[in-house]
C-alpha cells in the first residue's frame, strides 16, 4: 500500500511542476508580448540596409558617371584627331591610338565611319565600357555599362564673308607691331613650325591692317575650299565707295549737270547703262600716265573732261564721279535691302581737303600750295570699291594694297554693307552682275534658313564713329558751283563768285584767288549718338539671324563694337603699342579664322 501511495504522490508532484512550468510559460508570453525592449533595434536594422543599398547606388552611379564622362572626352578628341584634314595617317589607326592611350582599348564598338574627301572629312564612332558596381550588386546590378558617341566634321560647307575694313584718316598714324619676315619674293618666311617669323618694328596702323588681312584671306581662301567660301571685301571712311559694276546695277539718282543747270544722269537712261567719264589717272609732270602712287605723279581727275550724253544738249556736263550711295535711316531698322528703292548719290566735294594718300592730321596740309587735293568723302580710287563674292586671293590682295587713310570714320555704313551684301535680298541683283565669280552668282547670299551656310562679318576700326558733313544743297545746285567746288585747294572753303572783292561767304574765287573763310556751307548728318544706334541696330539684327559678327577693335576697347559682336568671344582688341601678352592684328584676324574654318562637333 505504502508503495502506490508514493507513486501517486509523485504523480501529483510531476503534475503540479508540469502545472506551474504551464504557468510561467504563460506569464512569459504575456510579459514578452507587452514588453517593447529591442523594437528600435529592428527598426534601425531594416533603415540601414536600405540605406546601405541606396548610398551605395549614389557611390556606383558618380562612379558611372565619372567613367562615362572620361570615354566621352576620349571620344570627343579622337574623332576631331582623325577628321582633321591635315592629319596624314589612317583615321582608323588614329582613334584606336587614342582609346588605347586611356586604357579603353577594347570601348570602340563595331567599326567607326569614317569618309574624307578633298573638301572636308567626317568621323562617327560609338564605344561603352563595362563598371564593375560595389554596392548595386546587392540588388542584383553587378556591372554598368557606360556608353559614348562622338562625331566630328571638318569643313567650311558653304560660308560667306563680309570683311569690313577701315581705312580712314587716322589709320596712317604710327604703332608698333611684329612686321613679317619676307623671303625674296616677298612670301612670309615661316619656322620649322609653320609660324611665320616676325620682327618688331614702328609702322602705320594702315601697313599692319594690311599684313593681317591680307593673311586672313589666305587663311580662308584655301585650295580644299574651292568654290565653297566668298568673300565681300569692303573698305569705308566716310562713306563706302561701291564698285562700278555694284553701282551701276542699283537704281541712283541723277546728279550731273550741264551749263544751262539741266540735271540728268551720268546714265543715258537707268536701263541702258553707264556713259561712263574718264577714268581717274595718275600722271607725271608731262602728263603721261604712270602708275598708282609714283613719286611726283599726280591724280588726274575726270570731272575735268566734258562727256557726251543726249540730255546734255550739246552742253559740257559736270559729271558726279562719286560711287558711294546714302542709306535712309529706316533703312538701318532692317536687313532686306530695297532693291527698288533709288539710291542717292552722294556729291563728290567735301569740306576736308588733303594731298592725295595723305592723312588729314599731315603737317602738310597747313600748306595749300603742295600738290593735287582731294576733297571726296567718297573715295575717288576704283581699287577701294566693294568687292563682291570673291575668291580670288590676288584681286582681294591687291585691292588691301592699294588701300591708304581717307576721310572720317562711318561704322555704320562699313557695317549697313556688309549685313546687306550677305542677305538673301541683294541675289537677284548680284545674280545680274557678270564680273561675281560663277561659282556664286545667282546663289549667294544664300538664305538664312540654308543649313549648309554659315555667314559671318568681320568689322575692324582703329576709332569711333564721326559725325559727317555734306554740301548744303542750296550751294550745289548750279553747274558753276560745282565746277567751283572742284577746283579750290586745301584748307580753304569753296566760293564761286568771280569778283574778288565780293562779299560772298564761302571759298575760292574762280579767277584762282583764295581767301579763308569760316565754313558756312556744309551741314552736320546726324550726332554721334544718333549713327551709332544705327550701328547697334543693325548689328542686332545681324546676330539675330544667324550671322556671326566678329568686331576688332585697334586702341582701346569699343564699347559700342563690343556690343556689336554677336556674343562676348566674338569682340577683339589690338593694341596700338604691342603689350607682352597683347594679341597683334595678324594673331586676332588668324584667330578667327581658324574659328569660321573650325572642326564642326556633334556629339
Amino acid at each position: 500500500m505504502m508503495f502506490k501511495y508514493k507513486n501517486r504522490q509523485n504523480k501529483l508532484e510531476k503534475l503540479q511542476q508540469a502545472r506551474r512550468a504551464y504557468i510561467e510559460q504563460l506569464a512569459f508570453i504575456r510579459r514578452f508580448k507587452k514588453d517593447e525592449d529591442g523594437g528600435l533595434i529592428v527598426l534601425t536594422l531594416l533603415l540601414l540596409i536600405s540605406m546601405l543599398v541606396v548610398g551605395g547606388m549614389a557611390v556606383d552611379f558618380m562612379r558611372f558617371e565619372s567613367e562615362r564622362t572620361k570615354l566621352q572626352s576620349v571620344s570627343d578628341r579622337a574623332v576631331l584627331a582623325a577628321a582633321n584634314l591635315n592629319q596624314e595617317r589612317d583615321a582608323g589607326t588614329v582613334l584606336t591610338d587614342f582609346f588605347t592611350a586611356e586604357g579603353y582599348e577594347d570601348a570602340i564598338v563595331g567599326e567607326p565611319f569614317v569618309q574624307k574627301t578633298a573638301n572636308g572629312s567626317e568621323i562617327r564612332l560609338a564605344s561603352e565600357v563595362d563598371m564593375d558596381t560595389f554596392y548595386l550588386r546587392l540588388v542584383g546590378m553587378d556591372t554598368l555599362t557606360a556608353p559614348a558617341t562622338a562625331s566630328a566634321i571638318e569643313g567650311t560647307g558653304n560660308v560667306e564673308v563680309s570683311l569690313v575694313l577701315d581705312i580712314s584718316g587716322s589709320m596712317g598714324s604710327s604703332m608698333t607691331g611684329q612686321v613679317y619676315r619676307r623671303d625674296s619674293n616677298d612670301v612670309p618666311i615661316r619656322d620649322a613650325d609653320g609660324n611665320i617669323e616676325t620682327f618688331e618694328d614702328t609702322r602705320t596702323r594702315m601697313f599692319f591692317l594690311q599684313q593681317a588681312a591680307n593673311q586672313f584671306v589666305e587663311d580662308l581662301l584655301l585650295p580644299e575650299y574651292e568654290d565653297r567660301i566668298s568673300i565681300n571685301l569692303i573698305a569705308y571712311s566716310q562713306h563706302v565707295r561701291l564698285g562700278n559694276d555694284l553701282y551701276m546695277a542699283l537704281r541712283t539718282t541723277p546728279d550731273s549737270m550741264n551749263e544751262n543747270d539741266v540735271i540728268g544722269s551720268s546714265f543715258s537712261a537707268i536701263e541702258d547703262g553707264y556713259a561712263a567719264p574718264a577714268a581717274y589717272i595718275w600722271v607725271d609732270a608731262d602728263g603721261n600716265e604712270v602708275p598708282a602712287g609714283t613719286e611726283g605723279a599726280t591724280l588726274q581727275a575726270p570731272w575735268d573732261q566734258p562727256v557726251n550724253v543726249e540730255w546734255a544738249g550739246g552742253f559740257d556736263v559736270y559729271t558726279n564721279p562719286s560711287r558711294c550711295v546714302t542709306f535712309e535711316d529706316d533703312e538701318y531698322e532692317t536687313l532686306t535691302f530695297d532693291t527698288n528703292r533709288v539710291y542717292e548719290q552722294v556729291e563728290w566735294v567735301d569740306f576736308y581737303s588733303r594731298p592725295v594718300g595723305q592723312s588729314r592730321y599731315d603737317s602738310r596740309l597747313r600748306s595749300a600750295s603742295e600738290g593735287n587735293f582731294v576733297r571726296e568723302p567718297c573715295s575717288p580710287e576704283e581699287s577701294h570699291g566693294i568687292i563682291l563674292l570673291s575668291q580670288d586671293i590676288e584681286e582681294l590682295q591687291t585691292a588691301i594694297n592699294s588701300y591708304y587713310p581717307t576721310e572720317n570714320t562711318s561704322i555704320h555704313r562699313g557695317m549697313k554693307w556688309g549685313v546687306s551684301l550677305l542677305d538673301p535680298s541683294m541675289r537677284d541683283l548680284l545674280g545680274t552682275i557678270q564680273t561675281v565669280d560663277d561659282a556664286f552668282r545667282g546663289t549667294r547670299p544664300a538664305n538664312y534658313t540654308d543649313r549648309t551656310t554659315s555667314k559671318y562679318v568681320v568689322i575692324m576700326t582703329d576709332g569711333e564713329t564721326v559725325s559727317s558733313e555734306r554740301i548744303i544743297p542750296e550751294y550745289y545746285d548750279e553747274y558753276d558751283e560745282r565746277l567751283g567746288l572742284s577746283e579750290t585747294p586745301a584748307n580753304y572753303y569753296p566760293r564761286i563768285d568771280d569778283d574778288p572783292s565780293t562779299n560772298a561767304s564761302y571759298g575760292c574765287y574762280q579767277n584762282g584767288t583764295c581767301v579763308w573763310f569760316n565754313n558756312n556751307i556744309t551741314e552736320s548728318i546726324g550726332s554721334v549718338a544718333d549713327l551709332n544706334e544705327k550701328l547697334s541696330d543693325i548689328c542686332d539684327l545681324a546676330g539675330d539671324q544667324v550671322t556671326e559678327v566678329y568686331t576688332i577693335s585697334m586702341g582701346l576697347f569699343n564699347e559700342t563694337m563690343t556690343d556689336c559682336a554677336s556674343k562676348d568671344g566674338n569682340a577683339f582688341r589690338s593694341t596700338i603699342t604691342n603689350d607682352p601678352g597683347e594679341p597683334g592684328l595678324d594673331e586676332i584676324f588668324r584667330k578667327i579664322a581658324e574659328q569660321i574654318t573650325a572642326l564642326r562637333l556633334a556629339l
